[in-house]
């Protein structure tokens, strides 16, 4: 990470990343969700919301597995478990 951004900026970055993902899962979740009514509604945007946190953390997790190894090996391997994880909330 010696070219781009400062070191300090990266966690902002992660952030934004993370918020931005965040709002396509639940964008994505609020349509699946549009023919329902009522409480079914709500559970179904409540196990979202949990299914959101949990591949977050999981994503977080790798990231900071391999991060001691290899920084950009880290943020590639947590992109593709996030990419993975929206690709199967979308089914």
């Amino acid at each position: 990470m010696g070219t781009g951004l400062p070191v300090a900026w990266w966690p902002s970055v992660a952030g934004a990343a993370s918020l931005m993902f965040s709002v396509f899962w639940m964008m994505e979740s609020w349509e699946e969700a549009e023919p329902l009514r009522g409480p079914t509604k709500v559970n179904f945007l409540t196990q979202s919301l949990a299914g959101l946190l949990a591949s977050l953390i999981c994503s977080y997790a790798i990231y900071r597995f391999w991060k001691h190894r290899s920084a950009t090996l880290g943020i590639v391997l947590g992109l593709v478990a996030a990419g993975a994880a929206m690709t199967l909330h979308r089914m």
